[in-house]
């Protein structure tokens, strides 16, 4: 049975029916939903509430639910609701089968989901007519441009060739403008040009303060980067740059002149790093937050006389979103902004492979695309990360999860139960990689994953040679046992309910360490 303050938290409508069709219990939101209809004393029936379905909606449904509930134990599906007021909605509403025969019955208005829908195809509308906006005006500006260096190679007067060089400029500006317009509406829709590896997040910083030198001493701010831990983000390098460029260079442009621009590199809880660009300027007041990552909206710097074209911020998120991160935003008026930029980090600890000569990151011919580009970075200190070998009896794990806060408590339970060292990997496609570098006892997985099926990264993983040789250990909040046949199928030894089950755990370690005494 499921706990009443559990049920009252929710604000989906949640009912559980005994095996006998008796009401057993109601959360608050479908108690409010039900009204007297609960109220009495009596025991209420599942059918004496028969009437809250429109009458279309129980033809349609009167032998389908029945059917799905015998065959697979749950079934989902929309489904029109009378209120008391007599107003038909719909909901979506999932009815499951748990192990004690009961039949939870969960309902969610859709009334949010249509008005986020109708959102996202105006938004979509308008991130396409922008986009066609946007080539259209790229031909003609071509040739504004072409003509205009042409024009600047003519032996004209000296105030021609300024006239020229200020179509130029303008002429670049616009393009650029132009661009990130575009660039704007392909991440919006989907469609952007995103290809994530192993980055050097304190390289990137570097390179990006040492850049700007010429702007910060113009205006006599003081650049600092601390913390400093050199972590590995998963990220688009090319694209990571662009967005600490702009954030940076914001700082400077907002900062106070003569102040201070800080840059810092943190880990946080859940294998993430955080990259935060603090200024001390006049900072933003607490309204113009909610509009802070819109295109086009300068917030009133327009009135400060800094040139901008409001669009930094908005391709910024966009770019940080596409790339799996989240770009927050904290301001004090009169005080200062911080903008910090949270990435997955990858675990470079294990940079060396003795029984796999010649593997490194980079394209070397192995076919990893996602390590393109990527030099090796400095060894990360021991303090920070541990022996890169394993200690007689020290159990290590790989765990692949896309969930911040799964990965955070996955290795806190690890470690805690059984001295575990836990190596976290964010998404499926380096999951190999760091199998085979990390060498570990165990394999854990998440069921759901960023880019992959479980059954997939299983069949991935027991196919290679060393890979297939460690088990395979599926994390899952699914009790369906046609799905956890199909797992097992796919290559797990075990699969372990969510939240963890420890136990579970020490009994797939139990089975690994008996199979092979070298463990």
């Amino acid at each position: 049975m499921v706990p009443r303050t559990l049920l009252d938290a929710l604000t989906s409508l949640v009912v559980v029916v005994g095996a006998d069709g008796r009401v057993l219990d109601a959360g608050a939101a479908a108690r409010t939903f039900l009204g007297e209809r609960l109220a009495g004393a009596e025991p209420v029936h599942l059918k004496d509430l028969a009437d809250l379905v429109e009458p279309s909606s129980q033809v349609r449904l009167r032998d389908v639910v029945p059917r799905a509930l015998a065959r697979a134990g749950q079934w989902r599906g929309s489904v029109d609701l009378v209120d008391a007021a007599g107003n038909v909605a719909p909901y979506l509403v999932s009815v499951r089968v748990d192990p004690s025969g009961a039949i939870v019955i969960v309902a969610n208005d859709t009334e949010d989901i249509r008005a986020r829908e109708a959102a996202e195809r105006e938004s979509r509308a308008t991130d396409e007519f922008i986009a066609r906006l946007g080539h259209e005006l790229r031909t003609p500006l071509n040739a504004v441009l072409g003509f205009a260096q042409l024009l600047e190679l003519e032996p004209l007067p000296a105030e021609l060739h300024e006239d020229v060089e200020r179509i130029i400029t303008g002429g670049r500006h616009m393009q650029a403008l132009i661009d990130d317009v575009l660039d704007l509406a392909r991440l919006r829709a989907g469609r952007g040009d995103i290809n994530k590896g192993p980055v050097n997040v304190l390289e990137i910083v570097q390179g990006v303060v040492e850049l700007v030198e010429p702007l910060a001493e113009q205006r006599g701010i003081r650049r600092v980067i601390s913390p400093a831990e050199p972590l590995v983000a998963d990220a688009d390098r090319r694209r990571l740059w662009q967005v600490l460029l702009n954030l940076v260079g914001n700082a400077l442009k907002y900062g106070r002149e003569g102040g201070t621009l800080r840059v810092g590199i943190v880990p946080v809880t859940g294998a993430r790093v955080r990259i935060e660009v603090e200024d001390d300027g006049n900072g933003l007041p607490p309204e113009a937050m909610d509009r802070l990552f819109r295109p086009f909206e300068r917030l009133g710097a327009e009135r400060t006389g800094v040139e901008g074209s409001g669009l930094g911020l908005a391709l910024s998120h966009a770019l940080v979103t596409a790339m799996g991160g989240v770009l927050t935003a904290a301001s004090r008026f009169g005080v200062g902004s911080v903008f910090a930029v949270v990435l997955d980090t990858i675990d470079v600890r294990f940079d060396s492979d003795d029984d796999f000569d010649g593997y490194e990151y980079g394209r070397h011919g192995h076919g990893h695309d996602d390590y393109d580009g990527f030099a090796p970075v400095p060894a990360v200190p021991a303090a920070r990360a541990g022996s890169a070998s394993r200690p007689a009896g020290h159990l290590r794990v790989v765990h692949i999860s896309g969930d911040p806060a799964t990965r955070t408590m996955v290795t806190h339970v690890l470690r805690n139960s059984l001295g575990a060292d836990t190596v976290t990997v964010p998404r499926a496609a380096l999951a190999l990689d760091a199998v085979r570098r990390a060498r570990p006892a165990l394999v854990l997985l998440d069921r759901e994953l960023p880019d992959s099926s479980a059954e997939d990264l299983l069949r991935t993983l027991a196919a290679d040679p060393r890979a297939g040789r460690i088990p395979a250990v599926v994390l899952t909040m699914d009790d369906d046992p046609r799905e956890l046949v199909r797992l097992r199928q796919a290559g797990a030894v075990a699969v372990v309910g969510a939240p963890l089950d420890v136990a579970a755990i020490i009994a797939a370690a139990g089975h690994l360490t008996a199979a092979d005494p070298a463990r």
